[in-house]
Formats: C-alpha cells, sequence, structure tokens
C-alpha cells in the first residue's frame, strides 16, 4: 500500500502586504510559522511539516526562492524526513534568513544565440556576440 502526497502552494494567497497589519507583525508571523517548520521536522512527525511548510509558503510566496527552503520543500514532497531535517538544520544555522525577493519584471526577453537564432520573441534581446 503506497501513499502519496503532494504539496500545494496558492497562487492566490494572501499577499506578503496585506491590509493594516505592521510589518514587525508580518515578521513575527513568519518566524512562528517558521518555527512550526522546525518544531515539527525535530519532532519528526512528516504530515505536521507539510502543513507548517505549506502554512509558511502560503503566507510569504516570495519566500519560495529561497534555496534551503525549496529544498526543505523538495523533501518533504518526496517524503524525505532526513534531508528535510538536515537542510532546516542548515537554514537554522545561517539565522533562519530567508531570501524574499520580488519577482523579475514580467518583460519578455528574447535570447539570441551565438549563430543568431532567436529562442522567445520579445522586448528586449541578449545579444551574445557582442
Amino acid at each position: 500500500m503506497q501513499s502519496a502526497s503532494t504539496l500545494r502552494v496558492e497562487s492566490n494567497s494572501r499577499q506578503w502586504g496585506g491590509h493594516g497589519a505592521a510589518p514587525g507583525d508580518k515578521q513575527q508571523q513568519r518566524s512562528r510559522k517558521l518555527q512550526a517548520l522546525h518544531d515539527a521536522l525535530k519532532e519528526g512527525d512528516l504530515d505536521q511539516a507539510r502543513f507548517a511548510f505549506v502554512s509558511l509558503v502560503n503566507f510569504d510566496p516570495l519566500i519560495t526562492q529561497d534555496p534551503l527552503l525549496a529544498k526543505i520543500g523538495a523533501a518533504l514532497q518526496s517524503s524525505n524526513l532526513y534531508a528535510a531535517q538536515h537542510f532546516a538544520r542548515e537554514l537554522k544555522a545561517k539565522g533562519d534568513v530567508l531570501v524574499s525577493r520580488a519577482p523579475l519584471a514580467a518583460h519578455p526577453i528574447a535570447i539570441r544565440t551565438p549563430r543568431g537564432h532567436t529562442l522567445e520573441d520579445g522586448i528586449r534581446h541578449i545579444d551574445f556576440n557582442a
């Protein structure tokens, strides 16, 4: 009997910039959600760790760009508790600082190969022949 689990991040979840909450409150909420993830992983509770992870990234979708958090998510998705714990310890060692960047501009980019072929049409062109 196999058990398959899937993590899902809602794209239309609450955004980081909520209504009326002070930035410090948001930081505290994110810290609490991250601590809940650490606690669940420390206890070895895979289901609770998955729930805490989804809660964290739904609260602040931009942090999915953090490499260690992405590794934790991949480990949880593949039910690899040991790997998730390992990456969580690395994250804790760097002070639980998560990369949270705004997405890049929505301008399409075309990349020209050395032979002048365009990989994707767009507004800006990058020519590697220069």
